[in-house]
């Protein structure tokens, strides 16, 4: 594993701070989707050939799906710790998993047309989002903290 400077890990915490801000105006974006078919701006029209039982079925395993991962996050989290390089991936990943939650909602509203489906999910992924962003000072605290075990030659 190579050791990695602390100016390199500001500029991979930058980068990887503008992937996250990116991901969570998605979530926004993906808002204004359901607004604007909501309210007819945008054309769409539900089908209704899908049980309503088997969307009811279907919404609660997307929301246990995305309970999961917040266990899913904290384990690569906890992963992430071992080494300062493996930060900015696992960060990624992070984002990715909290901004796939407000994805289920809207895939929810697609087939249902229920603008209250798609805000659920958005406000797990947001949650998720805050709850999980990553601080520039953990990183720097986990470098710190590989520096003083073992000094660069």
């Amino acid at each position: 594993m190579t050791k990695i400077s602390s100016g390199t890990l500001q500029q991979q915490f930058k980068t990887t701070n503008y992937v996250g801000l990116a991901m969570m105006v998605s979530v926004f974006l993906y808002a204004v989707i359901v607004i604007g078919i909501d309210k007819g701006y945008i054309p769409y029209k539900v089908s209704h050939n899908i049980d309503i039982n088997i969307l009811a079925k279907v919404k609660y395993i997307l929301l246990a799906i995305s309970i999961f991962h917040y266990f899913i996050i904290r384990f690569i989290q906890k992963f992430s710790l071992k080494s300062a390089a493996y930060l900015p991936a696992a960060s990624v990943l992070t984002f990715a998993l909290c901004e796939v939650v407000s994805i289920y909602g809207l895939v929810l509203f697609l087939l249902t047309g229920i603008s209250m489906d798609f805000y659920i999910f958005m406000l797990i992924s947001l949650l998720y989002f805050y709850i999980f962003y990553p601080k520039y000072a953990n990183w720097e605290k986990l470098l710190d903290q590989e520096y003083s075990k073992n000094p660069p030659a």
